[in-house]
């Protein structure tokens, strides 16, 4: 009787720290996929801040270019040629700046597939699709 109470008393014992390491591993996975989804959010964070960065510079370079296409050439050719050429630098100042933050995205972006890679994942043609970033920009000249 006792040895039959004592394996009823140990088969539950083993019931139940069963239990505590299935709920412990379960919380583990659970913390490991939180982690994971945290990882991936920054990296396409960062990726998106930098696509953010160079779509506001895109802007600026845009609004720039149509105040240089506005110029008459015909009042003052002179003082309309120094105004299109200090507004072609700042232009062209911009354009270096643009072109740093798409290296820049560029790296960013490098790093999303490189995480993702780590973490398991493969297929990266949605990410693609989703973080489209925008070709470098060249110089202009003043004509």
């Amino acid at each position: 009787m006792i040895e039959i109470l004592l394996v009823l008393i140990r088969g539950k014992v083993m019931q139940t720290l069963q239990k505590r390491k299935t709920e412990r591993h379960e919380n583990l996975c659970e913390e490991l996929l939180r982690e994971k989804a945290a990882v991936l959010s920054r990296a396409g964070m960062a990726v998106e801040g930098a696509i953010e960065r160079m779509m506001r510079m895109d802007r600026e370079i845009e609004v720039k270019i149509s105040i240089l296409n506005s110029l008459d050439c015909n009042d003052h050719a002179s003082e309309i040629l120094q105004k299109k050429q200090l507004i072609c630098e700042e232009i062209n100042f911009s354009i270096e700046k643009f072109n740093a933050l798409h290296q820049k995205a560029e790296l960013q972006y490098y790093y999303l597939i490189v995480t993702r890679e780590a973490l398991g994942l493969r297929r990266h043609e949605m990410i693609q699709e989703i973080y489209r970033i925008p070709e470098k920009k060249e110089k202009i000249q003043v004509i």
